[in-house]
């Protein structure tokens, strides 16, 4: 039999180099998809690298005492885990804080790097409504965290598992049997959630344990079985046939895999690649044949060994990248990739070494380390915490006089003794999409000045009477208890305005859209249509309000840009290839953009004698040329929501609208 010595307590030089192809594919997949489209399974290699490390750390333990197993295990997680992953969410935060508007873009990733120190990110991801394909997940710097938090989860139930077998595997009868099959039971019952879970739910089956348990106890029951001398040859030609083997189903994983069916079926691929390179690197661990050294060169071992630091900090500095200077070309790429090698190995040198060395450190008890070990990642959470709190304060953007970019609910100063007693008590009921709450600038001020009462009902993406298309299933169900709430309180009289975006976008926060393809989606049958089913659903709803003596306000379309003026307004942001659209758009371009959703406006107008349209265009593009400044205050946050200064420039127009339907006198046609 092969001597299985080197297994417990030697070095594998192979696994290193098994982890620098892991990381290797991540990198690259994250620099551009199109290189590498699998290149994203490279974090089911490190799965099972980690289930088969793991168990071999865990099997040098002697103690008898479960505790003291399992501190001493928790131990060794610590000071090799978050040393380099706290210093990476510290400063990384704040390079966010500083360089990073908060928006709709940016909103999660402050609590996706809160939830990462205590090992719960991927958790932040599914609660936040981050999926693995939400545009936001590629402008949050902690997003990859989701695979560590998913190690973290596994170490709270492996100790137990692997104790079991570690103390049971020669018992007879029922105990032995226990000990011996629990973790395949696991195994295949994650396996089968796996597939059962990527159908119906695919961003829990990516980002969570359940899903991903059988990875991790591949890498473990592997080890079981080099522990008993199994799956392990003394023929070096066995060997390197598993090592091409492993290759080969690896690489297939990274050329092949589809992340719409991930990670049942094509993580098989990986993980069974993965286990075949174990194989092979395990039962000649310092072969130097042609095969062997396609892991087992000092590069890639080197590479192996910093892979942890370059995983941490990979992802960041090309999300940064993104948010700055963009990550088109190929100057900006390689300044990114030499940038995230030289953090990596300073990271590796100077924070992971020396504290793994540190004798203050390894002196310490298991209980100590722990417990100290637990005190930091709290206070370090605490300090991270208190510097995104104070990012209004902190940011470097020009978005920091937040007064005038962000359209919150900020009170006007008014002596309410002088309020116009014809407005005073008043009441509004705004209703829709992200662009209700736009408004809010808008409708504190006519609260504050005219003593208006103003409800709103707000849902993100779920536009009122768009007329692009109708309702999803979901917003359907926000509008009718929206209506309900709004019937059960509203008195005959009272404004219901109907505020939602009705234009297709040319851009949004994290892209321009190619504006021939938004022409002919506009021009296709399909969207005529959609139009048309739009149109009914409007026109019952208005009818609905109408019935109960309420009175019927939307707004027509506003200009649309390309690019968003909160990410293109700062001097390390204004060269990003996000901003190259400009600010300016031409007005009669715009009018003909949006012609189709104003005749259906206009039909509903000629139907209801309640309904009134308020067109916000006049005040917004008086000249030639739309632009999203006025001067060089922002009338508009990004490509279409308002900014605080644009409601503020819109608000005579609205209360001068308000004060005529009031007034009873509907306004010439």
């Amino acid at each position: 039999m092969v001597d299985v010595k080197y297994r417990q307590s030697g070095y594998i030089p192979g696994i290193d180099g098994l982890r620098a192809i892991a990381v290797l594919s991540v990198i690259i997949f994250h620099l551009d998809a199109s290189i590498l489209p699998g290149g994203f399974s490279g974090v089911d290699v490190f799965f099972v690298i980690s289930g088969y490390v793991v168990s071999s750390s865990l099997a040098k333990e002697n103690q008898v005492d479960f505790l003291r197993f399992t501190v001493a295990f928790y131990a060794r997680r610590i000071v090799r885990i978050y040393p380099a992953l706290v210093a990476c969410i510290l400063i990384v935060g704040l390079l966010q804080t500083l360089l990073v508007p908060a928006s709709w873009l940016s909103t999660t990733a402050n609590k996706t790097a809160m939830f990462a120190f205590f090992g719960l990110s991927n958790f932040a991801l599914i609660w936040f409504d981050d999926g693995y394909f939400s545009p936001r997940v590629e402008f949050n710097p902690f997003t990859h965290t989701w695979s560590l938090a998913v190690e973290e989860q596994f170490y709270l139930l492996f100790p137990l598992v692997f104790y079991l077998w570690l103390k049971g595997r020669e018992k007879a009868g029922f105990a032995g049997l226990f000990s011996r099959w629990t973790l395949a039971i696991l195994l295949g019952a994650s396996l089968l959630y796996s597939w059962l879970e990527t159908g119906t739910r695919p961003d829990r089956a990516y980002y969570l344990l359940p899903s991903r348990f059988w990875e991790l106890a591949c890498g473990a029951a592997l080890f079981t079985m080099h522990a008993r001398h199994k799956l392990v040859t003394e023929s070096s030609r066995i060997a390197s046939a598993c090592l091409a083997v492993g290759l080969i189903l690896i690489s297939s994983g990274f050329s092949f895999s589809d992340p719409k069916s991930f990670p049942f079926p094509w993580a098989v691929l990986s993980v069974l690649g993965s286990i075949f390179v174990i194989i092979g690197v395990v039962s000649h661990p310092r072969r130097k044949g042609s095969i062997g050294q396609v892991v087992d060169n000092r590069l890639m071992v080197y590479i192996g060994k910093i892979s942890y630091s370059l995983y941490l900090w990979h992802w960041p500095v090309f999300v940064l990248f993104r948010w700055t200077v963009g990550l088109q070309g190929w100057v900006a790429p390689i300044c990114a990739l030499i940038l995230t090698a030289l953090i990596s190995a300073l990271s590796f040198h100077f924070v992971e070494k020396p504290i793994r060395q540190n004798r203050s450190i390894t002196t310490r008890t298991n209980w100590q380390i722990v417990s100290r070990g637990a005190m930091v990642i709290a206070f370090s959470a605490l300090v991270s915490g208190s510097v995104f709190m104070a990012q209004p304060y902190l940011t470097l953007s020009v978005t920091k006089d937040r007064m005038t970019w962000y359209p919150n609910r900020w009170p006007s100063v008014t002596d309410k003794s002088l309020l116009p007693p014809r407005l005073q008590g008043r009441r509004i009921f705004v209703f829709g999409d992200s662009h209700s709450s736009a408004y809010s600038t808008l409708l504190q001020k006519l609260g504050d000045e005219q003593g208006v009462e103003v409800h709103l009902y707000s849902k993100g993406g779920c536009a009122i009477a768009n007329f692009l298309m109708a309702a999803t299933p979901d917003c359907s169900e926000f509008i009718r208890l929206s209506v309900a709430s709004i019937l059960e309180i509203a008195a005959p009289g009272d404004i219901v305005f109907l505020a939602s975006l009705r234009t297709n976008r040319l851009g949004d926060q994290w892209a321009i859209f190619n504006e021939t393809d938004v022409i002919a989606q506009q021009l296709s049958r399909a969207a005529a249509a959609q139009r048309l089913s739009a149109l009914r659903e409007a026109d019952t709803l208005i009818g609905n309000l109408e019935k109960a003596s309420l009175l019927v306000v939307i707004d027509a379309p506003k200009p649309v840009f390309k690019s968003p003026p909160f990410r293109c307004s700062d001097w390390f942001n204004s060269s990003n290839p996000v901003c190259s659209g400009g600010f300016r758009i031409d007005r009669d371009y715009l009018v003909k953009h949006r012609k189709p959703v104003m005749e259906s406006v206009l039909f509903l107008m000629n139907k209801h004698s309640n309904l009134w349209v308020w067109d916000t265009l006049p005040a917004l593009c008086s000249f030639e040329l739309c632009n999203a400044f006025d001067g060089k205050k922002p009338l508009f946050f990004d490509g279409d929501h308002l900014s605080a200064h644009g409601n503020r420039i819109l608000y005579p127009s609205f209360l001068t609208m308000l004060t005529t339907i009031w007034l009873a006198r509907r306004p010439l046609e």
